[in-house]
């Protein structure tokens, strides 16, 4: 039977040590990439009916009246073709039960600078 040097002993404790540390890291990071997409898409929804919304201020006349905030529903948006969806519905990717056309939003127009916000 051969005898194991210290140096051999050393070397094998290092390795086994290095590889818990691996695991054990590689499961914290693999955590940290967890990614909730249907969230990602409602923000990214949510933005896009916001631009929408300046575009439509900015086409229609009479929106701000004699006001500088008008505020519209996203079914507005909808029912007027400015969002592309499913028979004048939006849906919320969350949840498809659930419906976005109730959203309020909310149209500023400072000094012919329009912008928009959806009141959630």
């Amino acid at each position: 039977m051969k005898k194991i040097s210290g140096l051999g002993i050393c070397l094998f404790v290092v390795l086994g040590v290095f590889t818990i540390g691996y695991f054990v890291m590689a499961n914290k990071i693999s955590y940290d990439f967890k990614t909730d997409f249907e969230t990602e898409l409602y923000n990214l929804k949510i933005s896009s009916i916001e631009d929408i919304a300046v575009i439509y201020a900015a086409n229609t006349e009479n929106v701000f009246g004699e006001n500088k905030d008008a505020y519209i529903t996203v079914d507005t948006l909808a029912q007027g073709g400015f969002l592309m969806n499913n028979d004048g519905v939006v849906e919320d990717p969350r949840d498809s039960e659930k419906k976005l056309n109730d959203l309020k939003i909310k149209l500023t127009n400072d000094q012919d600078k329009i912008t928009a916000k959806v009141l959630i």
